[in-house]
């Protein structure tokens, strides 16, 4: 098998659909990127797709 090279975006935070920006909230700052813009890199290129969302479990209460 021939080795690859990897074209990879990782962004962590909240989509908005309607603006196609995704808002990163850090420690000390907050990061607006434009989703559009990113996807550009991959126009016309075969790729693989993953969105995930996260959320926090219930802690269950003791008695």
């Amino acid at each position: 098998m021939a080795s690859k090279k990897v074209n990879q975006v990782n962004i962590r935070g909240t989509f908005d659909l309607d603006t196609m920006e995704i808002v990163e909230q850090a420690k000390e700052a907050e990061y607006t990127y434009d989703f559009l813009e990113q996807l550009r890199d991959f126009d016309g290129k075969n790729i693989t797709v993953s969105i995930k969302e996260e959320k926090e479990l219930p802690v269950k209460e003791e008695l």
